[in-house]
């Protein structure tokens, strides 16, 4: 798994977790069902500004930290 598929299963435990369908997620990010479905089942990759405005909808933040060398 990817950083992006590592994020996307986040977004689907947190969603679940509030009780939300894919519908409301969709309606509260402007993010399409079947966009959030396909990524959910690990058949498209979504690109940061889309996953931005799910995390965004279920009010997470993405910090991105550097790595020490």
């Amino acid at each position: 798994m990817n950083e992006i598929q590592d994020l996307v299963c986040i977004v689907k435990k947190v969603r679940v977790r509030k009780g939300w369908t894919q519908y409301k997620l969709a309606k509260e990010s402007g993010v399409s069902r079947e966009m959030i479905a396909k990524s959910e089942l690990g058949k498209h990759s979504p690109t940061l500004s889309t996953l931005l405005k799910l995390l965004s909808a279920l009010s997470l933040k993405l910090t991105i930290t550097q790595k020490g060398d």
